[in-house]
């Protein structure tokens, strides 16, 4: 009996469903329940007239409050400083390339110990030289001075490698040329050096004195016997 009235049945039932939802605001809401059930935004005429309400009361506030706490600039531009963990532009440290340049130079050459050393040098080839001018005014040579003048003509080579600087100057990316590290050194030791040398030129003259001094008594008691 009931299969063959189904359809009738099934229509009835339909006109009752729909008699339920006439009050709807649409057809998915009847069919698939209030909106918070299929993500459509929740709207009612009790919520916009509370919330337009609220709105209007409190519009001066919330203007305020919210000018009060906003940043001064909503830009989402990168700003460099310390609290994005970045020093200002003026302390950024500029990138520097090695150019191909070599500086050489001879350590000894800057050694005090050295120039004292080459000095003494000196005065032994000019009593050298002195001597000769005194065997000529003798018949005879004493035989000690034919020693001394042997000893003093002893030719001292002092030989070194001479320091080689790689890369000695950087070209910047700013367009600047600077010294490199290794040779930011040097020419601060070369600087202290010749600011010394007036000081070292006197103690050298002293020891090219004291030496000839030294040699000149030497001759003479060769002379002597």
């Amino acid at each position: 009996m009931l299969y063959k009235h189904w359809k009738k049945f099934a229509l009835a039932l339909t006109a009752l469903f729909w008699a339920g939802c006439e009050d709807s605001t649409s057809a998915e809401e009847c069919l698939y329940g209030p909106p918070s059930y299929y993500g459509l935004p929740e709207s009612s005429d009790a919520s916009e007239d509370g919330s337009s309400s609220s709105e209007a009361t409190g519009s001066e506030t919330s203007s305020s409050s919210s000018e009060a706490t906003k940043p001064e600039s909503s830009s989402s531009e990168f700003v460099a400083g310390p609290l994005y963990g970045v020093e200002p532009p003026d302390s950024i440290d500029v990138k520097c390339f090695p150019m191909d340049s070599s500086v050489s130079y001879f350590p000894n050459d800057f050694s005090a110990d050295n120039a004292k050393f080459w000095k003494e040098e000196a005065a032994k080839h000019d009593a050298v030289a002195k001597i000769d001018s005194v065997k000529e005014t003798l018949a005879e040579t004493p035989m000690c001075l034919e020693h001394l003048r042997m000893e003093l003509d002893q030719f001292v080579a002092l030989y070194g490698a001479p320091t080689i600087i790689r890369n000695a100057v950087e070209k910047c990316i700013d367009g600047t040329i600077r010294p490199s590290e290794e040779y930011a050194k040097f020419l601060k030791m070369k600087e202290e050096w010749e600011a010394n040398k007036p000081a070292l030129d006197e103690e050298l003259q002293k020891v090219y004195e004291d030496k000839m001094k030294e040699i000149q008594e030497r001759i003479n008691k060769c002379l002597e016997k």
